[in-house]
């Protein structure tokens, strides 16, 4: 009796860590509709929002009233392998198809497409790939090459991965023009979390984490907010929330109106929106600015 006492105890202990966090109340908005029930990413974009769903669904990029009514979809000209980020910048939209659960794959590409005479248009693939994997058959979810977190960060696009063996997160930068060479870690962040997505607001330099604890009992889900200064991120000036809703969150981004929205896999309310402003919730006080 003595080892599953033991066991339950270190379950708990975690748990409890897990927790940590200050509590970020969220305002539910919307079931988003059965097409997407699977939200993995989440896009601001011309007053409304992007999202698309994860792998095993159609090739399909919706567009969503703010308060997650749809509006209308288009086809993506490019497969669904597994879907996992998306991010705007200017008139182009970027799409990770960078999901890696098992470790094993060789076609991880970010796609950038163009909404034009009504159509979406792939305007070019960026190839992914990373300098320090070596192991290409590993135990599924026992490696550290399953990105799931994008986002355009002062004239880069950032790729943050969801860190199985650790709950870190590595951060890799990806040529916007597009690159053979395999991509070298540029920064590693103690999240103590699996990262599933990410944003960044230019006005207060702030990167956007979301994320949720490996413990498949009690699966807590945070947030944290970090400051960035000439192109890294200042880890010990971050702050972690606790989302005051738990399960399985993939898909964040910072609406127009200044407020984080987020998307939850599964039934029932999916689509959130935080209660107070970013610029309430960021590490050092800042004046409230709109997003660029």
């Amino acid at each position: 009796m003595r080892l599953p006492f033991l066991a339950l105890l270190a379950l708990c202990l975690a748990g409890c860590a897990a927790a940590r966090g200050e509590r970020l109340e969220l305002l539910p908005l919307a079931d988003l509709p059965p097409r997407l029930s699977e939200s993995s990413g989440l896009a601001a974009w011309r007053g409304g929002l992007l999202s698309h769903n994860d792998s095993g669904k159609p090739a399909t990029l919706f567009a969503l009233t703010a308060d997650g009514k749809h509006a209308r979809s288009w086809p993506v000209p490019a497969g669904n392998r597994d879907w996992e980020d998306i991010t705007v910048h200017g008139d182009h939209i970027y799409l990770a198809d960078t999901g890696n659960n098992g470790g094993r794959r060789r076609d991880l590409a970010v796609y950038r497409l163009q909404l034009a005479e009504g159509e979406l248009q792939l305007r070019q693939r960026l190839p992914v790939a990373y300098a320090e994997q070596h192991n290409f058959q590993p135990p599924r979810h026992q490696h550290n090459f399953d990105a799931e977190a994008l986002a355009w960060v002062e004239d880069e696009l950032w790729l943050l991965t969801k860190r199985w063996l650790d709950e870190d997160t590595a951060l890799y930068k990806l040529p916007a023009e597009g690159s053979e060479a395999p991509l070298v870690e540029r920064q590693r962040l103690a999240t103590a979390m699996l990262v599933t997505g990410a944003d960044y607001d230019a006005a207060s330099q702030t990167l956007l984490l979301l994320g949720y604890s490996r413990h498949w009992l009690d699966r807590r889900a945070f947030l944290w907010l970090y400051p960035v200064r000439d192109g890294r991120v200042e880890e010990a000036r971050g702050r972690r929330w606790r989302l005051a809703e738990s399960g399985q969150f993939e898909g964040i981004t910072l609406g127009e109106d200044g407020f984080v929205y987020l998307s939850r896999e599964g039934g029932g309310s999916n689509l959130f929106r935080s209660r107070r402003p970013l610029h309430e919730l960021l590490p050092t006080a800042a004046p409230a600015q709109p997003r660029r």
